[in-house]
């Protein structure tokens, strides 16, 4: 699916049969920026995101809607989305959880997430979501303050209790943005 008339930005759909390739491009990309959050380096957390059974359960749930983010004919990173859903620690009703958008370090910065971004809220306005809500590290300042530009404010911080990330790193934030 085409979603930008200026560049040649397309989301193709994951399938079960992309697992080694999502697998292999999301080792790289996750480390890239989260590496030093970790014991193992991200390997469990890596493991446990993208292994063949996570992948088809993901596939599975009719509200979760996955895709590789082409660019030019090259798979730059992933988008996941899931609608409608609500976040366990606080009730936003009918919301769309921006759950997974990571691109390769090489294409930060060139306008690409903010059109994703605008995609995801196309798709939630055209399904009657008002709010898209995300999770984010605490100890991200680049990407709170990327989502802050783009919209979002805080609604609440909890702490994730993965043993192999380091304490320092087990914040996280629920940001949300009114449609």
């Amino acid at each position: 699916m085409k979603i930008s008339s200026v560049s040649e930005l397309i989301l193709n759909r994951v399938h079960l049969e992309d697992q080694p390739t999502l697998f292999q491009m999301m080792d790289e990309i996750y480390r890239a920026g989260y590496r030093d959050f970790w014991l193992d380096q991200g390997d469990w957390y890596v493991d446990l995101s993208y292994n063949p059974l996570t992948l088809e359960k993901e596939l599975n749930r009719a509200r979760s809607h996955y895709f590789f983010v082409e660019l030019a004919g090259r798979k730059i990173g992933i988008l996941k989305y899931e609608y409608p859903f609500s976040p366990r620690q606080i009730e936003i009703p009918e919301a769309m959880k921006l759950h997974r958008l990571y691109l390769h370090p090489e294409f930060h910065g060139k306008g690409i997430a903010p059109t994703l971004l605008q995609h995801c809220e196309s798709i939630a306005r055209e399904n009657g979501l008002k709010t898209i809500w995300l999770e984010v590290m605490a100890s991200q300042p680049q990407a709170k303050k990327f989502y802050q530009k783009m919209g979002f404010g805080h609604l609440l911080s909890y702490r994730l209790d993965f043993e192999l990330l380091l304490p320092s790193y087990r914040g996280i934030e629920i940001w949300q943005k009114n449609l």
